[in-house]
């Protein structure tokens, strides 16, 4: 259906657009916009990129609204910009399990993102100033993992579709976002990976202006190819099959001298088609989702300078899935979040307190109130496991043949229904902001602080999970089994004898979060200080955390400065264990039938065992941080006028939370054992050249080139699931036996030794035309991969167990390419029109990362067709 309609879509936009537009100025920018100058040494007044930081620190890199565009993947999430940055990691490149199957496709969630060796829950988004981060993050106490590698029964007590932002913010709406990897302003708190603050169209007083945007790619526009160790498919696996969709408005227009409004709307949209398990009826089932995000601001600027900002941000998600292992297993995967904030701004020339004089200082105020919420919608609260061929047993029976058929070349055929009911995550947020800015002395300084008021819940509606079953065996001394009267868990050939039984819950947990902020920056010759502390509290952990940030700098050119930092980030991450703390476990029932009779007993009868409740608690709990100290070097060169960064990071994170073992398996305590580290050293180089004086044609070309290494350990300690149950699954390696988490030290958590990113940019013709080329370039390592075999080893505490086993190998370098093009077609009634062109994965190369036989496909080279129309 998207086929047929994407270019009557976009008709329809074009046509809707107001006449009374101006064409979009053109605008010459750098991909990385840090602090832009006019530099008249170019001849031209061009903006250059001055690779220095900005106010909140030395540690921040700036994208522009061009620039996130070039850098994304064309799927319109605007994280994908953010990957080539040197301190952003975001996939494994040794990853054994990297195969594209139709649910990652329908998968329209941002992209999750390390920033500086930290986990991807533990990063401060925000949007306009407001955080806009998931109180529990994307992770789920009980195990959730992603809906595309859920193959299986779907977990009983998940919450899939969790994610660590609220916001889903797409490329068309971001103006700049900022990331902040390094000597994090005090302003800050609540991550110990970094900062990301997307700013977003604003409303503006100076005219009207605007853009609709939209692009389209289908499953025929990406290259395919078959990712398996042998380049094989033994399991006849269909290529993905997929049709995407993107369009957004955002117009702005002032209604006065005073005031102005700017609404946006973009959406996102994805339709696929999955294979079902071999054994039901329905071999091909359709799935589609959707990202909408509205944005709504109002801006009045008062006769004495005062500006009042009033914004709303909605973001609407829904995914469907169906499982292949159950038939008629069908999720609705839903996510909505929506902000609104009010925001007062108010300048003074100078102000004196208490003998101490202060210029140009700003005060903001500011409310804010958020609501959202994540569900999982299933309609069915019973699901059975039935069984139509069993080969041990010589069992078979067609009593499913409706609808399941045997497969009696396999060791066994199950026969699965039903569901497990809904499940729902909510919050509820009230925030008061208060920020005084300011110059004093030979500097600026900054006050804040703010005030948060967190309602969370979790319910679920319950379910009866009919797991285990007795099949009837022709040498019974009886004829069939007889079921209890109205008993749907069973009939003559077999019955189910284990069920899980939920009720269903409604858990809550109520927080106050109170933050307190002072900076203050001085310079004295040379020699200069950014000197910060940060209070955070909140009564879940009840603890009182102090936060210093200090920075010095050395600048004995103009040209050149040095820089030293030493900084403390405290975790945010509370939420997701007070909730976990109170989460009800259901009863598993066991039942059994008269081995002379063959009657079943009836589930009234049957024994009970209380599985009790998960539990962390224990108190007297310290706050997980992380401390970091940098170095840097700013330097401007004098050959070729660009600009240079080396930085470098050690971060060491302490009284990480972990796990530790309890009577059972259901009782786990939350420790602060856990430790994490990470270094790196990266150095960027940017450059923006006018060629206006030399070529009639070209009007600028931008350089951007940047290299980093590092490393980085997380303890195995962790208290969540990782992938798996991270204990069930065994890995042997170099003589020694680990489980899945205590792995990922040795194969270094994701982590990619060195690699580096080079990026040109040119525009010609007056901004008519532009081409952008780039690479993300990946250097040799040495790692381990999984050997394709398995044996039986001890492991230090679970015994023996079978473990798979792996052996070291160098892994190769590679380099991935992308293209990024647009032409202005036409200039029609004040209207610009331009086509564009986004390649990812220029040269079809797949690294390291290999694929399974359930999911061998992987994406290589990917086209995105689209258009602007700017006014």
């Amino acid at each position: 259906m998207l086929k047929e309609n994407v270019w009557a879509i976009g008709m329809a936009f074009a046509i809707a657009m107001p006449v009374e537009v101006q064409a979009q100025d053109d605008i010459i920018l750098d991909p990385i916009n840090i602090e832009q100058e006019t530099d008249d040494r170019d001849g031209a007044g061009l903006p250059q990129t001055r690779i220095t930081g900005s106010q909140e620190g030395p540690g921040a890199t700036t994208i522009d609204s061009e620039g996130v565009v070039i850098r994304a993947d064309g799927s319109g999430d605007a994280n994908t910009a953010l990957t080539s940055l040197p301190g952003v990691q975001y996939r494994n490149d040794a990853d054994t399990d990297a195969g594209e199957n139709n649910d990652d496709v329908l998968d329209l969630k941002p992209l999750e993102l390390s920033i500086s060796g930290g986990r991807v829950t533990e990063n401060n988004f925000t949007l306009d100033g407001i955080g806009i981060n998931s109180l529990t993050g994307n992770e789920d106490p009980l195990g959730n993992p992603e809906l595309s590698r859920e193959n299986n029964v779907p977990n009983t007590y998940a919450i899939y579709g969790l994610h660590s932002q609220t916001q889903f913010v797409p490329t068309s709406m971001v103006d700049e976002v900022e990331v902040i990897d390094s000597d994090v302003s005090a302003r800050y708190g609540g991550f110990q990976g970094g900062v990301v603050n997307y700013t977003s169209k604003q409303p503006k007083l100076d005219k009207a202006s605007g853009q609709l945007s939209f692009s389209y790619s289908t499953d025929e526009m990406t290259d395919y190819v078959l990712g398996t160790p042998d380049g094989l498919n033994p399991d006849f696996r269909l290529k993905p099959s997929w049709t995407k969709l993107s369009y957004s408005v955002v117009h702005n227009q002032p209604v006065s001298e005073r005031t102005a409004i700017l609404f946006g709307y973009g959406r996102r949209e994805a339709e696929s088609r999955k294979q079902m398990d071999v054994q039901y009826k329905d071999r091909i089932v359709k799935n589609d989702s959707h990202s909408d995000f509205y944005t709504l601001g109002v801006l009045h600027e008062f006769g004495n300078g005062d500006k009042l900002t009033v914004s709303g941000k909605l973001t609407s998600y829904s995914q469907g899935w169906d499982s292949n292992d159950v038939e008629d297993f069908h999720l609705d995967v839903e996510t909505q979040g929506l902000s609104v904030d009010a925001k007062y701004e108010k300048e003074w020339d100078s102000l004196s307190f208490a003998g101490i004089n202060a210029r140009d200082v700003n005060l903001t105020l500011r409310g804010a109130w958020q609501d959202n919420e994540t569900t999982n919608i299933n309609p069915r609260t019973e699901m059975y496991n039935w069984y139509a061929w069993y080969q041990r047993e010589n069992y078979l029976t067609n009593a499913f043949d409706a609808w399941c058929t045997a497969d009696t070349t396999e060791n066994h055929t199950a026969c699965r229904t039903g569901g497990l009911g809904s499940t729902y995550y909510t919050d509820n947020r009230k925030q008061l902001i208060a920020e005084l800015t300011g110059e004093i002395a030979r500097g600026s300084f900054t006050l804040g602080a703010s005030i948060q008021e967190v309602k969370a819940k979790r319910r679920g509606t319950g379910f009866t999970f009919y797991s285990a079953n007795e099949r009837y065996d022709p040498l019974d001394p009886f004829a069939g089994f007889t079921c209890p009267p109205g008993d749907t868990s069973c009939f003559a050939e077999q019955y189910i004898d284990v069920r899980v039984k939920q009720d269903p819950y409604n858990v809550s947990v109520d927080a106050i979060k109170t933050e307190l902020w002072a900076e203050i920056d001085q310079t004295w010759g040379d020699f200069g200080l950014h000197a910060g502390l940060r209070l955070d509290h909140n009564d879940v952990l009840d603890n009182w955390d102090w936060s210093p940030r200090l920075t010095g700098r050395w600048s004995p050119h103009d040209n050149l400065r040095f820089t030293l930092g030493a900084n403390r980030y405290y975790s945010d991450n509370y939420m997701a264990y007070a909730l976990h703390d109170e989460m009800p476990r259901g009863n598993t029932q066991l039942r059994d039938h008269d081995s002379t009779t063959g009657v079943v007993d009836p589930w009234s009868s049957a024994r009970s065992i209380n599985q009790g409740q998960y539990s962390y608690t224990q108190g007297n709990l310290k706050t997980p941080y992380t401390d970091e100290f940098t170095f840097g070097v700013t330097y401007r060169d004098k050959w070729t006028d660009g600009t240079w960064r080396l930085r470098g990071k050690h971060r060491k994170g302490k009284d990480q939370f972990s796990r530790s073992p309890g009577a059972n398996s259901r009782e786990s305590y939350l420790t602060n054992d856990g430790t994490s580290e990470y270094n790196s050293i990266s150095l960027e180089y940017s450059k923006a050249w006018d060629m206006r004086r030399h070529s009639k044609v070209l009007d600028s070309v931008s350089f951007y080139v940047s290299g980093v290494w590092a490393e980085r350990e997380t303890s195995s300690l962790t208290y969540f699931n990782t992938d798996g149950d991270g204990v069930d699954e065994f890995i042997y390696y170099a003589g020694n036996s680990y489980t899945l988490d205590e792995f990922g030290q040795v194969t270094g958590n994701m982590d990619i030794p060195v690699r580096s990113t080079v990026e040109l940019r040119t525009k010609w013709a007056g901004g008519k035309y532009s081409l952008g080329l780039g690479a993300d370039v990946v250097f040799g390592y040495d790692g381990v991969v999984f050997s394709d075999q398995t044996g039986i080893f001890t492991h230090p505490v679970h015994g023996s167990q079978r473990h798979d086993i792996f052996v070291d190998k160098r892994f190769k370098a590679h380099a991935t390419a992308f293209l990024s093009a647009s032409a202005r077609i036409a200039e029609i009634r004040g209207k610009a029109i331009d086509l564009n062109l986004k390649v990812s994965n220029l040269f079809n190369e797949a690294g390291n990362r290999t694929a399974t036989n359930s999911n061998p496909w992987m994406a290589g080279r990917s086209f995105y067709l689209g258009t602007n129309v700017s006014w």
